[in-house]
């Protein structure tokens, strides 16, 4: 019962970001935004999480998960009440950087805590029923959310023209922010440590945190497939809107933009499903179905590229998700295995960091070279970037044996 309640939360969590997916840009120019300002207002939003993303993480290890994660919750509804009832640049930066300061405090700690509650019930062996779980939740949640927030724009126009066109997208938000923050207060329950034990300094849980990461080999390889992938998807989610658009043969087919976002999203959903049935069906191993998923993402994005017309440009694009689905399941399975309850939080922080670094670092260098080549040129960029760290991380992880740190 406890699985199905933190389950329940984990899909609400994703659904309250989903909300915001197809409208954001758009309800900050409602509000005061300009085309030529908009970048820097998500900037904020981007340099928040990315700035707060390590110290976070330490801090729900420390201090506990459950807080971290309710307190990200609070924070975030002060940020949309804020942009609610907000108007112009200044509030609309200042709203999204509480949005920023709550995404750092929620990245890792409900997380580990659910993984941590898995391992202490079920061990380690099962690892990847876990890592499946909360890569679908968080799929269907982001999904859910995205469609049901294209709908609320026409709901509020039909039912509440008082209204901003977007209003109700925050309050749906808001509600069930503070609904989610209420039931997390009650139904989940932090592992206690033995009393005995002393709490142990930020300085050397940093420096334990830091000795797993520095030493561990697979840990490492991880890391460096995390950062390819920010970049990898980084240039998915800039371009493939224009692109998409430049393939239609008229302006009536646009409705394809949501049949695409649902495919895609669907499609991670069921890599993740099929990724786990082949690791317990067939006992594969994780390390090498992690190898042959990233080099078959790398393969379908270069196809992807190649396409001039929309359908097949809609299957191969959706494909590439599937593949990225089906190595996220190993990939979290190898991560937590490595990794002690103890900093486990800390480490996910770390692995969120790292992934947003690659994804600014790829924005940083797209939108230099955009000005060069084309948008299937970029793509192929980042398949090669990502077959770069196959080959690097096949190296080390089929020469590697395996070794057990454990924090001091």
């Amino acid at each position: 019962m406890k699985i199905k309640i933190y389950s329940v939360l984990y899909f609400l969590n994703f659904y309250l970001s989903g909300l915001l997916i197809p409208v954001l840009s758009l309800l900050l120019i409602e509000k005061g935004a300009t085309l030529s300002n908009l970048s820097i207002i998500l900037g904020f939003y981007a340099f928040t999480v990315v700035l707060l993303e390590l110290p976070t993480g330490i801090m729900a290890d420390l201090f506990g998960r459950k807080k971290t994660f309710s307190l990200s919750l609070i924070i975030s509804t002060i940020g949309f009440i804020i942009i609610l009832f907000g108007k112009g640049f200044l509030f609309m930066c200042l709203g999204i950087m509480f949005y920023g300061i709550s995404k750092a405090l929620a990245s890792g700690s409900f997380d580990a805590l659910f993984i941590d509650y898995y391992i202490e019930h079920n061990g380690k062996d099962h690892l990847h029923n876990i890592t499946t779980r909360l890569s679908v939740l968080e799929a269907l949640g982001l999904s859910a959310g995205a469609v049901s927030g294209g709908f609320f724009p026409k709901i509020a126009a039909l039912y509440f023209p008082s209204l901003g066109v977007y209003d109700l997208n925050l309050i749906v938000r808001i509600v069930l922010s503070l609904l989610v923050s209420f039931m997390s207060m009650i139904y989940i329950v932090e592992t206690k440590k033995p009393e005995k034990t002393e709490r142990i300094s930020i300085k050397q849980h940093v420096i334990n945190s830091s000795n797993l990461v520095m030493k561990n080999t697979t840990v490492i390889c991880i890391f460096i497939s995390v950062f390819a992938t920010g970049i990898f998807l980084s240039s998915l989610e800039t371009y493939w809107q224009p692109h998409f658009i430049s393939l239609l043969p008229n302006d009536n087919m646009m409705g394809l933009l949501g049949v695409m976002a649902f495919l895609y999203l669907a499609a991670a959903t069921v890599g993740s499903i099929a990724s786990n049935k082949l690791i317990k069906k067939h006992k594969l191993n994780s390390k090498k179905l992690y190898l042959f998923m990233r080099l078959m993402m790398s393969l379908f994005l270069v196809a992807t590229s190649l396409q001039t017309k929309i359908y097949p440009f809609i299957g191969f694009y959706s494909i590439i998700y599937m593949m990225f689905g089906m190595a996220s399941v190993p990939e979290g399975a190898i991560l937590n295995g490595e990794v002690p309850n103890e900093i486990r939080a800390s480490v996910l922080s770390v692995y969120s960091f790292i992934f947003q670094i690659g994804g600014l670092s790829g924005s940083l260098i797209y939108s230099i070279i955009i000005n060069y080549v084309s948008i299937p040129i970029i793509w192929t960029i980042a398949a090669c970037i990502i077959l770069v760290t196959v080959l690097i991380t096949a190296k080390k992880f089929l020469s590697h044996v395996p070794e057990t740190i454990t924090a001091k």
